[in-house]
């Protein structure tokens, strides 16, 4: 006889890069033990990990998680994890910087609560996923996901100069070239031939393709408490979601 079988509440939560809603259910105890574990490493890019296979497991939809952007990715993580154990999460927080607002050095910790079922993508007004740079050519981006993320994360870890690597993150983002009436799909070229139009483009050209990605959705989140041991105010910003856990 096999054994019983424990059914699974189900949700829904709007993702920015699907049209319809997602289906979702709470993470069980195999998915805790990964989220677990990556806290404990307390390594960024294994939370990530964690995160995308955790995500890749509760989504009941059929959802490519490694095609979503990853502002989508780790928004999903904390809807699924406010179903999953709670919705407060306690951050032990220090001082941004070497000394407080009252220019004194103190290094102590204070346990912050926050709500992460209210924490929501912020959205840039001014952001836009097609950028003009002429009259005649445009280019229509898409946002990156945990493939180019990691490329990021490789290139800081290397201490390259970044300058390839910032070209390749740009080439995987293109995804349109528009010239009057004709449409260029980025992926029937070579990258050469994509990185060779990259090179072909003014600096004020180029900065406004530095923009998209400055301005793209994000998940941040404003934080503020008071210092348990100076009494000083303060005010962090949580950006991604190791930030919520670690």
């Amino acid at each position: 006889m096999s054994l019983p079988k424990i059914d699974t509440p189900l949700f829904e939560m709007d993702l920015i890069s699907q049209r319809d809603p997602v289906t979702y259910r709470p993470f069980l105890v195999k998915e805790e033990k990964l989220l677990l574990m990556a806290i404990e490493g307390g390594d960024e890019n294994e939370m990530l990990r964690a995160t995308r296979q955790i995500v890749n497991n509760c989504l009941v939809d059929k959802v490519d998680v490694n095609s979503l952007p990853l502002f989508d990715l780790q928004y999903a993580m904390l809807k699924i994890r406010s179903k999953s154990v709670g919705e407060d999460v306690e951050l032990m927080l220090k001082h941004p910087g070497e000394k407080n607002k009252n220019g004194e050095i103190c290094d102590a910790s204070t346990p912050v609560k926050i709500d992460i079922s209210n924490i929501k993508i912020t959205k840039d007004a001014e952001h836009s996923k097609i950028i003009r740079l002429t009259n005649e050519i445009s280019i229509e981006m898409k946002y990156p996901t945990i493939s180019v993320y990691n490329n990021l994360a490789k290139m800081t870890e290397e201490n390259s100069s970044g300058v390839n690597e910032l070209f390749d993150i740009m080439i995987g983002c293109i995804n349109v070239i528009y010239s009057g009436e004709e449409s260029f799909s980025a992926n029937e070229y070579s990258k050469q031939d994509l990185e060779d139009f990259l090179g072909s483009l003014t600096s004020e050209q180029f900065e406004k393709i530095k923009i998209f990605f400055n301005t793209m959705p994000a998940l941040l989140h404003d934080v503020s408490w008071v210092c348990k041991t100076c009494g000083c105010e303060e005010t962090v910003t949580l950006n991604g979601v190791g930030d919520f856990f670690l």
